[in-house]
């Protein structure tokens, strides 16, 4: 919205009052993905902003077709201390359910609503039968990770054409690799992979795949590098830029192709967690357990674990007693409205609030001390309780109790941008 302003008034100045000025009225100051959501937010538009709500509405008959930006890449709030979840789109949510997590075959899906992905959706439900194009500058995870397969596949039914200049830029990544991906694109602003992407669709395509067009900008390039190189293309119709045209396979890669030989292999983990007659090589496998607050119940004293876990219980405590009073005095209140998110008294999480506002009470207890291997080599004091450890997935199982002896082996997980590593505990990783 702001930049559409200053644009304007530039454009202003430059052509000023004599030159017969007409303004553009097509800017709206609106949460772009809501305007394809059924919901109230127009109504309240109307009544606050009523020429801006009349500009919306034109727009949103308007048949667009060419729709070019820079989305955001936010999948969500850092933690529930910011009390600042994303935005609900029931409709665009839906429309992802329905496109690109139906194509997947991956596990998790968490990263298919991100939203530079909805993006992408929103984009390629707004052009008309008719076609048109959409231009994105985004993360570039999308281009070979292997949560979005359905993501690629979906985008080969839809588009005639599409074009990808992968920037590179990943610094999620070390050693060799990291130099490789060279320069962020937006500086300190971005630590993702960058890339551009073109895509074109077109009514008389038919039921044929998209042709995929991919350039690679090479290795070891500075970020001024990379810019002066994509000033110099100053088009994806430069031939200089070369155009790798890719084959993608049935599983939705496009420039790494899996090796088929693995689907053969006796598999490492039943497909059903603790499926005893599988032919596998483990009955099971989990996550390493995920605190949500590891300041507060980690530590390498002892003394000091206690004093911080018994801190935080305790104002748990405060406010779950405070909420119940509130509650006395309005039956409405809500328990994520009232609870303090100071992060120096507590580390909140979904559930975490939930059991407040249902009065769970808790306490310290001894027995919840254990010894855990919080980095490779690293083991130290863990104060392991369920209502304080978000996701403990499987771990209760494979270390119950402190009497019961266990060994896993640690691996990197699919899609893990460092090089695979193993290590052998017999902690809670």
């Amino acid at each position: 919205y702001i930049a559409s302003i200053n644009i304007e008034n530039v454009f202003h100045d430059i052509q000023g009052e004599e030159e017969g000025y007409i303004p553009f009225n097509g800017i709206c100051l609106t949460d772009t993905f809501q305007l394809g959501e059924d919901s109230d937010a127009d109504n309240i538009f109307t009544e606050v902003f009523p020429h801006n709500s009349k500009r919306v509405q034109e727009q949103k008959r308007k048949p667009i077709t060419v729709i070019i930006g820079n989305p955001p890449y936010s999948v969500g709030q850092k933690s529930a201390n910011d009390n600042a979840q994303n935005q609900e789109y029931p409709t665009l949510n839906s429309r992802i359910e329905q496109t690109y997590a139906v194509g997947t075959n991956a596990n998790s899906i968490k990263a298919l609503y991100d939203s530079y992905i909805k993006a992408f959706r929103w984009a390629s439900d707004r052009l008309p039968k008719e076609g048109g194009v959409i231009g994105f500058v985004t993360n570039g995870s999308w281009i070979d990770g292997n949560g979005m397969d359905g993501f690629r596949k979906s985008l080969e039914k839809e588009f005639s054409s599409i074009y990808v200049f992968n920037l590179r830029g990943n610094q999620r990544t070390s050693g060799e690799l990291s130099r490789k991906e060279g320069g962020k694109i937006f500086g300190s602003g971005s630590r993702t992979p960058i890339a551009i992407t073109i895509l074109v669709k077109k009514t008389l395509f038919g039921n044929q795949k998209a042709k995929i067009y991919y350039h690679d900008i090479g290795d070891y390039l500075s970020r001024e590098d990379k810019l002066r190189i994509v000033k110099t293309f100053g088009s994806i119709a430069n031939p200089a830029m070369d155009w790798k045209v890719l084959e993608p396979n049935e599983q939705g890669d496009w420039i790494n192709h899996r090796n088929e030989a693995f689907s053969s292999f006796l598999p490492l983990v039943p497909e059903k967690k603790f499926d005893v007659r599988a032919k596998s090589l483990f009955t099971t496998y989990s996550l390493g357990i995920a605190t949500a607050r590891d300041a507060w119940v980690y530590n390498f004293s002892k003394q000091c674990l206690k004093q911080s876990v018994s801190d935080t219980i305790d104002f748990y405590n405060q406010q779950r007693e405070a909420f119940i009073e509130e509650r006395k005095l309005n039956k409405d209140a809500r328990i994520e409205d009232f609870v303090d998110r100071n992060p120096e008294k507590i580390s909140w999480n979904d559930s975490l609030i939930s059991d407040c506002g249902s009065n769970k009470d808790l306490c310290y207890k001894d027995e919840n001390n254990r010894i855990g291997h919080y980095r490779p080599f690293t083991k130290t004091n863990v104060y392991y309780d369920r209502a304080l450890i978000q996701r403990p997935y499987q771990t209760p199982r494979l270390f119950p109790t402190t009497s019961h002896t266990n060994i896993v082996i640690c691996v990197s997980g699919i899609g893990a941008q460092k090089p695979f590593s193993s290590l052998i505990s017999d902690t809670l990783p």
